[in-house]
């Protein structure tokens, strides 16, 4: 009995540990009970949706085989609203599509028995489905390509929604573009966007920063104070924009430095304070005071590097950095919207957008006068070599075969020279044809890059004498005869003369292990190193008066036009290449005035 009031205390906690630990197992398997009946709904939810996609796809080919094409359409649009990157929907609406366009759907079986015929499938409404269905899974280029489609079909077809869907993926594709430092083609979409909707005011801004800053980009080493007043607008409105800020510091900088060499001490040290405003940088402070002792001093002359002394991509006699000279540089690329190649002529104009000339065409060479251009032409019905007369808008046709590269014309203007691996072997050589359409050209022997004289009937170029041996770059008369060689290196490629004769340039990437370009002096053979970059170098083009060469380079990370003396001296960017190049070596500058 004495035991009994310590019992009962024991039992009552007992009991209260025991309804505490059933009360948490049944929570535990309650929220156990919870998690796997929601992952069991989500399963049973994709198991549903993959059936109803396998059933849709299934009735889509039960109608093809049917004849209802329609119907078979409206199947696979209902399995892009359940899965909108499915590939055999996708694949379904292009065989459909290939065939209202052409008159027949590729894998439709003929009937064996007569069958009522079918409603005619609308090639509109598959043309439709299909920028719808890129549209929904983000295939920008492809769904502009659609959409345009539709509106050069039918402008009254859906135009609120083509104009709507049109609009966003102008601004998704420019913002891809940006997003991956392509800016040209990013303003280029954007404008189209703004086309579209003018009074879009955040695409506006957008777009107009871009430029700005492209701009800016476009004037590097040719003018600083106009890089410096762009880029500090600039980082006054967006100071997080991109490399703003550290551009902005660069230009100073830069423009410091030229007027150093110039013995413009006290302007050099307002450059350098100015840089200092914008970003700290070692060095910079004690660049500013010695600048700024120099001027107190009144010192006239400087004791930095004179302007214009040779560097690392100089040669000869100096030319002045600054003038870019005049005319226009034509050139090819691919339209990132419709994907066929243009012809774009570049004025040697800072901050000059390039003018597109004509369509399915690369390779351009202008005739002497001016009044025709050759190319190679990409127009399915104008395979081969043709032209193209800016005043006229004519187009012509020279040569039938897709293999035929490189067009050259006479001094005359009226034969030009090429290149072609038009024969069996796939072997190169260079043929001469009369610019009338009526001849194919006939061959003058192995070779390639053929460019002829400015004034003589004489051709230079990438070839090997009658046995193969001795490789390089080589002359020869319009007939094939009195062949010569300039060089002997395997690798030089792309000769072009100088319009005097005096020299001939070129690429290689043999003599030094990088695309670089040379310079040839014809009359003695002496060859002369003009650029050294790790980046590629090439496609040299000369100007009309001979004294400055352009070429293409990608040594910033982006394609670009860049310019510099023939004699030597710095290299400096005139714009960036509209468009893309898949592949650079396909593609050709021709410097006109």
């Amino acid at each position: 009995m004495n035991r009994e009031p310590h019992a009962a205390p024991n039992r009552s906690r007992f009991f209260w540990w025991a309804v505490g630990l059933i009360t948490v197992l049944g929570l535990a398997v309650l929220s156990f009970a919870v998690v796997r009946g929601y992952r069991d709904g989500l399963v049973r939810q994709q198991l549903q949706r993959q059936q109803q996609i396998a059933i849709h796809l299934q009735r889509a080919e039960d109608l093809r085989a049917e004849g209802d094409l329609e119907g078979a359409l409206l199947e696979y649009q209902q399995v892009m609203v359940l899965d909108p990157e499915n590939p055999d929907a996708l694949a379904g609406m292009r065989q459909l599509l290939a065939g209202a366009e052409g008159g027949q759907a590729p894998g439709l079986p003929t009937p064996v028995q007569p069958t009522p015929t079918p409603t005619p499938m609308n090639p509109l409404e598959v043309i439709w489905a299909d920028a719808q269905a890129l549209y929904n899974a983000g295939h920008w280029e492809a769904a502009i390509e659609r959409l345009l489609q539709v509106q050069a079909t039918d402008p009254n077809f859906h135009p609120d929604q083509v104009e709507e869907m049109l609009y966003t993926a102008y601004v998704s594709l420019g913002t891809e573009k940006s997003n991956a430092g392509r800016l040209e083609e990013a303003v280029n979409l954007f404008d189209k966007a703004l086309a579209l909707r003018p009074d879009a005011v955040e695409i506006r801004t957008v777009r107009d920063v871009t430029a700005q800053y492209v701009d800016a980009l476009t004037y590097w080493y040719a003018d600083w104070p106009q890089v410096i007043r762009l880029l500090d607008d600039l980082y006054q409105r967006n100071p997080n924009y991109r490399d703003v800020r550290q551009r902005l510091q660069k230009a100073h900088l830069e423009y410091g430095e030229s007027l150093a060499r110039q013995g413009d001490w006290c302007q050099a040290a307002e450059e350098y304070a100015a840089a200092l405003a914008v970003l700290n940088a070692p060095g910079v402070a004690e660049k500013e005071g010695e600048y700024r002792l120099l001027c107190e001093q009144g010192a006239s002359s400087p004791e930095a590097l004179p302007s214009g002394t040779p560097g690392p991509e100089t040669s000869g006699t100096p030319v002045a950095v600054g003038s870019l000279g005049t005319g226009r540089i034509l050139y090819s690329s691919k339209d990132v919207v419709d994907g066929r190649y243009h012809i774009y002529a570049q004025p040697v104009t800072a901050n000059v957008r390039p003018v597109s000339l004509v369509a399915d065409a690369m390779q351009p060479a202008l005739r002497g006068d001016g009044q025709r251009l050759a190319f190679r032409s990409t127009r399915g019905d104008l395979i081969g070599l043709g032209s193209f007369d800016p005043a006229t808008d004519l187009r012509l046709r020279f040569t039938t075969f897709a293999e035929d590269h490189l067009p050259s014309w006479n001094p005359q203007g009226d034969r030009l020279v090429f290149a072609s691996q038009r024969e069996g072997d796939r072997r190169w050589r260079i043929y001469v044809a009369w610019a009338d359409g009526q001849d194919n050209g006939s061959s003058l022997g192995f070779g390639q890059d053929p460019e002829w004289h400015p004034s003589q009937d004489r051709i230079v170029f990438r070839g090997c004498d009658d046995q193969g041996n001795r490789c390089g770059l080589w002359t020869m008369a319009s007939d094939g005869t009195e062949r010569a060689p300039l060089t002997l290196v395997p690798g030089d490629a792309r000769p072009t003369w100088s319009p005097d004769g005096r020299y001939v340039v070129f690429m290689s990437p043999e003599r030094d292990g990088n695309w670089e370009l040379y310079r040839l002096e014809v009359a003695t053979g002496v060859v002369v190193r003009m650029t050294s970059n790790p980046a590629i170098d090439g496609l040299p083009a000369v100007s009309p008066d001979g004294t400055r060469v352009a070429f293409l380079s990608n040594r910033d990370g982006s394609w670009k036009i860049w310019i510099k003396p023939i004699s030597g001296g710095a290299a400096q960017p005139l714009s960036e290449i509209t468009g893309v190049l898949e592949d650079w070596l396909i593609h050709k500058l021709d410097w006109v005035p």
